[in-house]
């Protein structure tokens, strides 16, 4: 019998060859390739076509509000001034609305429309995450799409009106956001059907494409936007009412992803081992660390106490920074719903024009969240580098790059400036997929629903304590023949250097 003879510098096991394909090294095909794959594949499909919907249904009407806005503010002021503003109508010279009485009153209007818009998340998320929770998350986006559209055409009829009741009944479209709870509520069901159907390894950078959304409908909806407006005001109220109307047939037909069965974790991801996880890491339900879990476990089925289950979720201190991330980040990028307000006012930009600053931000978006971030997601997590650690060395970096953006929208003295600062604040945009996966990474996906429609709850605070703070700030300096000095763009980079710091301070065990 002959003995086969090796070589004692020959490994025992056979050497892996290493991936040579195009895939193997540009990693968002793979990732694209896997988030199509498996018994997800219909919800994931039909949360990403439902989040286009409700994207665009909001930004192509986004300046057109603005712009009627206006209009309703100016009609009233010349009618209060001369008794009557003649046959102006919607189609009136845009410079007389330059006043600043008139651009005083937008500011009022937009900012307490933002914050009365942000009441019924904050009031009503909490109870809507239990209705997720009990009955699925199809039930709330149907309310969802019956309150917006409500809503929508509240403030059309209102401003159609025409001067024959006050402009300031717009406000009122706010009640209708009780169905549903409005944007925010929506986003957290969305983001919570993609954490039922993705596995925790792989969640940072599916909520990443996710979140890419937003910005690619930014880029189709301001040109049509523009041109909608060129041909009539209304037109692009009307696109935005039909997309509504489309989301009622997509989530009908949607799969429920509360009943998935959960996704099984992906083996070629590295995964950290329980005695490894740093003491903030650690879930809380099991005294024993032999017994720990990589994530919380889920919360007790008798348990109905959601303020217990939030306050328990709270005793890991990352989770205490990624929940002030929701809380404050909001009040400093709601800034930027003033851009188009500031240049119109300050550079003489017609609004119909000032769509295109929205696409200089989502080309930045875009290019962060479709592509850097799911690139170096992937290629990190094959490195072995530890999820958390990526995620918060993400966030570090999007709050520096906030923090320039809005200080050069302050400085901004030239309209390329303002071009340029919006691509900056764009590249800030994984702040929120990062700080989702940091959290998210901490615990079990019972607890999906019920994280979510909190940090709906925190961002809409934030919401709410913002537009009326940033409308005060960016009144200051407005005069007769003076525009804005833009005070809240630096409040804001204050805000994300703040968070910056706060950043810097978290610690995350090797």
């Amino acid at each position: 019998m002959s003995v086969a003879h090796h070589d004692e510098r020959e490994p025992l096991l056979p050497r892996e060859e290493p991936e040579t394909s195009f895939i193997s090294w540009f990693r968002p095909v793979a990732a694209v390739k896997g988030f199509w794959s498996g018994q997800s594949t219909p919800v994931l499909c039909s949360t990403c076509l439902l989040y286009f919907l409700i994207s665009f249904s909001k930004h192509i009407v986004e300046v057109p509000t603005i712009r009627l806005f206006e209009l309703a503010a100016c009609h009233a002021y010349y009618a209060r001034q001369q008794g009557s503003i003649g046959n102006h109508g919607y189609g009136m010279d845009d410079r007389l609305c330059k006043a600043p009485a008139v651009q005083n009153e937008l500011s009022t209007l937009t900012g307490w429309k933002f914050g009365f818009d942000a009441v019924p998340g904050l009031l009503l998320a909490i109870y809507y995450g239990s209705i997720a929770g009990k009955y699925g998350r199809k039930p709330v986006l149907l309310l969802f799409s019956t309150g917006m559209l409500l809503s929508l055409a509240w403030v059309v009829l209102i401003c159609w009106l025409d001067g024959r009741v006050p402009v300031r009944l717009i406000w009122l479209s706010s009640l209708f956001i009780f169905i549903g709870g409005g944007q925010r509520v929506a986003k957290a069901m969305l983001f919570t059907i993609v954490s039922d159907a993705v596995d925790a390894s792989h969640r940072t950078r599916y909520m990443s494409f996710l979140s890419s959304i937003p910005h690619i409908t930014t880029l189709i909806a301001p040109p049509l936007s523009a041109l909608f407006m060129r041909i009539s005001i209304w037109l692009p109220f009307e696109a935005a009412m039909g997309a509504l109307v489309l989301t009622y047939v997509l989530i009908l037909l949607m799969p429920e992803s509360s009943k998935l069965e959960p996704p099984d974790n992906d083996d070629d991801v590295p995964r950290l081992a329980p005695d490894h996880l740093a003491e903030d890491q650690r879930p809380l339900l099991f005294p024993d660390p032999e017994s720990i879990a990589i994530t919380q476990p889920a919360p007790p089925h008798k348990s109905s106490n959601w303020y217990t289950e939030i306050l328990h979720l709270l005793r890991i201190p990352t989770l205490r920074f990624c929940f002030t991330v929701f809380f404050v980040a909001p009040i400093a990028l709601v800034a930027k719903a003033f851009v188009y307000q500031h240049a119109s006012e300050s550079f003489g930009w017609e609004m119909s024009t000032t769509t295109w600053l929205r696409v200089s931000q989502a080309v930045g978006a875009s290019l962060v969240t479709l592509f850097a971030l799911p690139t170096l997601n992937a290629l990190l997590h094959r490195r072995g580098l530890q999820a958390q650690r990526l995620d918060l060395g993400i966030l570090r970096g999007s709050f520096l790059i906030a923090a320039v953006g809005f200080a050069v929208l302050w400085q901004a003295r030239v309209s390329w400036m303002l071009v340029l600062a919006l691509f900056i604040c764009g590249l800030s945009e994984a702040i929120q997929p990062a700080n989702q996966g940091l959290a998210t990474g901490l615990i079990d996906r019972e607890y999906n629903a019920r994280f979510f429609t909190t940090v709906a709850v925190l961002e809409t605070i934030g919401k709410l304590a913002g537009g009326p703070l940033q409308s005060s700030l960016f009144s200051i300096g407005r005069r007769e023949g003076h525009g804005s000095l833009g005070v809240n763009f630096l409040a804001s980079s204050v805000i994300f250097a703040g968070l910056l710091v706060l950043a810097l301070m978290v610690r995350l065990k090797k």
